[in-house]
């Protein structure tokens, strides 16, 4: 594997998992505190990275090429292959579609800047027409464009710190807190989901342990440091109360587009604004094209299809026309689908992957390539700490079924 494959495979990794949403993070976990938060991200990065090794590990012994469902069926049987079908569909089907809706919103309004209209039908067109050539062409074509909008998100990521960091006051972080909130933690885990990549990745750098272990875990590093420094940054900037204030952010605005708003009103600076919108254009980009790439190779392994010309575009189609649809005639469909993202991320890429790993180790009889540290301790842990997820998940849905009054 040459240095330059391992590269993007960090950065595809990498951009999966940081999507637009990183700036709205800091008003989620804003009541936690600057302490309390960065335990529960460091928490689920662990079991996400966890969850990545375990489906490094079972893709590696079903063999480089698979993916989840020739993985699930191997070691989970029939029941495990249709379930996966099921919970992956739902889970990437929606986040296609949300990524593809706002990617179509940045569109309307490039053009609306040169005094052009495109209504939001033909921008979401347009978006999944130009997602669509770039996953046709191959992952050798995608991890170079997405290489090339990872220096932009990085580059955009700098200057936002750059701007805000002689700006933060540090006490602002020691501000003490005593709520202990463990409802955030579904939404957090899927700020880690870039696992879904992994088979796609363990086949473009042709399965070999040691590189991959080393792309997977660096890769799911990147994400971490990324939201630590924003939240050291909003944190140390924009305090908890009064207004402009976290909390009323949280309780009352916009969390994406109002902290922007408060780091303007606060430090009066325009390049602001700018930053954060090149980083949340890179950022929708670079996390649509893994996730629709990782989408196109489980449908090719799924459906048994081998990628020839023909086949390819078939793919296409398969995995761009539903969740275009569902963004032209169920704009609601994927939106209730999102709002279950946690416990779906939980499942797919935490529970199912350790479970897997079991049985390829204590019941199959395969050469195992790579056996991630823990033993059957640590699989424990970490289907245990998913169910937590789930349930906590379920529980903020039932909590917000209550506020609706249903």
């Amino acid at each position: 594997m040459s240095l330059k494959n391992a590269i993007g495979g960090v950065a595809l990794l990498a951009g999966t998992a940081i999507g637009a949403a990183v700036l709205a993070l800091p008003v989620i976990t804003a009541h936690l505190g600057f302490f309390q938060t960065i335990i529960i991200y460091s928490l689920c990065w662990v079991f996400m990275t966890l969850g990545a090794l375990y489906i490094l590990e079972v893709n590696l012994m079903v063999g480089y090429g698979a993916n989840l469902i020739s993985m699930a069926q191997k070691t989970l049987g029939d029941f495990g292959k249709y379930f996966t079908w099921v919970v992956y569909l739902i889970l990437l089907y929606a986040l296609t579609a949300a990524y593809l809706s706002g990617v179509g919103a940045w569109i309307t309004q490039g053009f609306e800047h040169f005094n052009l209209s495109l209504s939001p039908f033909y921008s979401a067109l347009l978006a999944t027409f130009l997602t669509m050539i770039v996953i046709f062409l191959g992952t050798a074509v995608t991890d170079w464009i997405n290489r090339f909008l990872m220096i932009g998100l990085i580059g955009a990521f700098i200057t936002l710190l750059t701007v805000v960091i002689e700006h933060i006051d540090v006490s602002l972080l020691f501000e003490q807190t005593r709520v202990f909130d463990v409802r955030p933690i579904p939404l957090i885990i899927t700020a880690f989901g870039s696992a879904i990549v992994v088979p796609t990745l363990t086949e473009y750098l042709h399965g070999k342990p040691k590189q991959l272990l080393f792309v997977v875990l660096f890769g799911s590093l990147i994400p971490l440091l990324v939201y630590i420094l924003w939240e050291s940054a909003i944190l140390g900037i924009i305090p908890i109360h009064g207004s402009p204030g976290l909390l009323e952010i949280q309780q009352h605005g916009h969390a994406a587009t109002d902290v922007t708003a408060a780091l303007n009103t606060l430090l009066h600076n325009t390049l602001i604004t700018r930053a954060s919108g090149y980083f949340s254009i890179f950022a929708l980009i670079t996390s649509l094209l893994g996730v629709c790439l990782s989408l196109f190779d489980f449908l090719a392994d799924g459906l048994k299809v081998q990628k020839t010309l023909k086949t390819r575009l078939g793919l296409s189609l398969i995995t761009f026309v539903p969740p275009l649809a569902f963004i032209i005639f169920f704009p609601r469909g994927f939106t209730f689908a999102l709002s279950f993202a946690g416990i779906f991320v939980a499942i797919l890429l935490g529970i199912l992957p350790a479970m897997m790993a079991w049985q390829g180790r204590y019941h199959l009889k395969d050469e195992k390539p790579l056996q991630i540290w823990g033993g059957k301790y640590m699989i424990i842990l970490s289907i245990s700490f998913f169910l937590m997820v789930t349930f906590i998940e379920c529980f903020n849905q039932y909590e917000l079924l209550l506020k609706m009054g249903l």
